[in-house]
């Protein structure tokens, strides 16, 4: 996979997260942005092309790299909101986890119907 397609998957799920109701006070973006900087992290690493990408991602957040560990340390020290954003991050995981399935399974089945013409 691409990092391009990567960051369209969560682009989108910034989409539809934001459809969501209220979370009692929770930073929706916060889980999403947080999503995005880890899978950069991951891709990245230490390089400096990566510290380019995760400054885009804050600031596509309306966020920078202070603003983004402020809010961090306030739902750390709240265990009600550590537990609410961990739930909204594994769930972010889970959608984009849904979403490549879903990807392979088309492409497998589009193989498959190529294979049997």
């Amino acid at each position: 996979m691409t990092r391009f397609f990567l960051m369209n998957v969560l682009l989108m799920l910034v989409a539809i997260f934001a459809c969501e109701g209220s979370d009692g006070g929770l930073d929706k973006n916060l889980a999403l942005a947080y999503a995005e900087l880890r899978i950069a992290e991951r891709e990245y690493g230490g390089a400096e092309n990566g510290k380019v990408v995760r400054y885009e991602i804050l600031q596509r957040y309306e966020m920078d790299v202070d603003i983004f560990e402020e809010k961090m340390d306030v739902i750390k020290n709240k265990p009600e909101k550590w537990r609410e954003f961990q739930n909204r991050y594994m769930a972010i995981l889970d959608s984009i986890e849904n979403y490549l399935q879903a990807e392979l399974d088309s492409a497998a089945g589009k193989t498959k119907a190529k294979g049997e013409t």
